[in-house]
Order: structure tokens, then C-alpha cells, then sequence
């Protein structure tokens, strides 16, 4: 066998089989093949693009035409005007609306939300224990008052999440002038207008009020000044 010739370039397709198709007089076509790899690959993205395509519209084909067509849903003790005014809603409809959720996601992370924020109930074994026997009435004085004096459902909001616990509703006691039965100040003076013959009552009840050696005279005498703001002397 004679030597080959060393002017001659080596086969780059030495040792590969080429397809028949891409084959021109028992050569290796190039041409075909690089066209024929052209085709295949854009065909292949053409599909990754159409698939693409397809799988956003089914993510997108329940969610709403618009996303103020989102409509809230109905929570226990949330009244809708308040729910509505959250500066969260406007943030999650545009959220929802850009990922394709569709209404009953929307509205289950709504619930799911105002679940988590919610403040946790106190037992009210925690609540005597911490602002006295008349709790309850201390607490229903403090969430008048937040009533009356909040201008708008987030003013109202804002004061109701301070007064979910003792501390919180004895802050706010401060803030509208009333102490509190139980709370740390003293000193006379009329109660606020939110004194009613069933808070006087509740803090009659108090052991400062009627137990002689816990009696404290200045609480005595809130409840005395609130009777005679209530039933003024003619």
C-alpha cells in the first residue's frame, strides 16, 4: 500500500457515516446537511415558541377579562367597605391578574391573609387578670370611643388592632382620658362622655370600690362623679 501523500489535507469526515440523503456522488454534501440542520432547528424553536404560547393561555384562560373584575369575598366580623379600602386589594388584583389566577385563588388568598394578620383571641382569664372584673366592660368602652373618634374604616382599624390586648386597651384608656377600673392612674374629674349606667356599674363590682381594705377613694370617686355626670342634681 503506498504511503499517502503528505501534500494532501486529512479527511475531516474520516470514520464518519453520513446518511445517504446527505451524500452527493458518494461524498459528504455539506450543504445539505447544514440546511437540512437549519430547517430542523427552526423548527424546534418554532415549536418551543408555540408551546410557550399554549401553556400562558391555559395559565391565563380562567383569570378575569380585567382586574378590577376580581370581586372580593365575604369574611366573617370584615365588614365589605373595609375589606374594599385595604391598600392590599389594589396590590393583589394586579398581582393575580399578572400571574393568571383565577377568582377562587384570589379570593383564598384574601382569607388566607386576613387569617394571618387577624389578632389571636385572648382568653379572658387573661384579660380579668389583667385589667380587672369589669374587663369586659373596659374593653367595650375603649371600642366606643374608637368608633366615635376614627374618621375613616382605616383610622378605625388602626385603633381596634392597638386594643387587642391589656396593654393596648390600657394605652388607649390613657389616650381618650379614662384610666380605666383597673388601670394605673388615679386622680378624680368627670368621666368622658363614654361612661354609661352599665360601665358605672361593672366598676361598682370592683374590690376598690366596695372592699374596705382594697377600696381606693379615688376610684370611688370616679364612679360617684360619673353617677352625677349621669343624673346631675336639679
Amino acid at each position: 500500500m503506498p504511503d499517502p501523500d503528505p501534500n494532501t489535507p486529512p479527511d475531516p469526515f474520516e470514520g464518519v457515516t453520513f446518511p445517504d440523503k446527505f451524500k452527493k456522488d458518494g461524498k459528504p454534501d455539506l450543504k445539505t446537511f447544514v440546511n437540512s440542520y437549519g430547517e430542523l432547528e427552526t423548527r424546534f424553536n418554532t415549536k418551543t415558541e408555540e408551546l410557550k404560547a399554549q401553556v400562558q393561555a391555559d395559565l391565563l384562560k380562567d383569570r378575569p377579562k380585567d382586574k378590577a373584575e376580581y370581586k372580593l369575598p365575604k369574611i366573617d366580623g370584615v365588614k365589605d367597605e373595609e375589606l374594599g379600602a385595604h391598600p392590599m386589594i389594589d396590590w393583589w388584583r394586579q398581582e393575580a391578574f399578572d400571574a393568571g389566577i383565577p377568582q377562587a385563588k384570589f379570593e383564598a388568598g384574601i382569607k388566607q391573609y386576613i387569617e394571618r394578620m387577624a389578632p389571636k383571641a385572648i382568653p379572658d382569664d387573661q384579660l380579668k387578670a389583667a385589667l380587672g372584673d369589669s374587663f369586659k366592660t373596659r374593653i367595650s368602652a375603649v371600642d366606643t370611643w374608637a368608633q366615635k373618634t376614627a374618621k375613616s374604616p382605616g383610622e378605625l382599624a388602626a385603633l381596634q388592632r392597638v386594643g387587642t390586648d391589656p396593654d393596648g386597651i390600657k394605652l388607649l384608656e390613657r389616650i381618650m382620658g379614662l384610666n380605666g377600673a383597673g388601670g394605673d392612674g388615679g386622680g378624680g374629674g368627670d368621666p368622658p362622655p363614654e361612661i354609661t349606667l352599665e360601665t358605672l356599674r361593672e366598676m361598682q363590682k370592683d374590690p376598690k370600690y366596695w372592699d374596705g381594705p382594697r377600696r381606693d377613694p379615688a376610684f370611688v370617686k370616679k364612679v360617684e362623679d360619673g353617677y352625677k355626670k349621669l343624673y346631675p342634681e336639679k
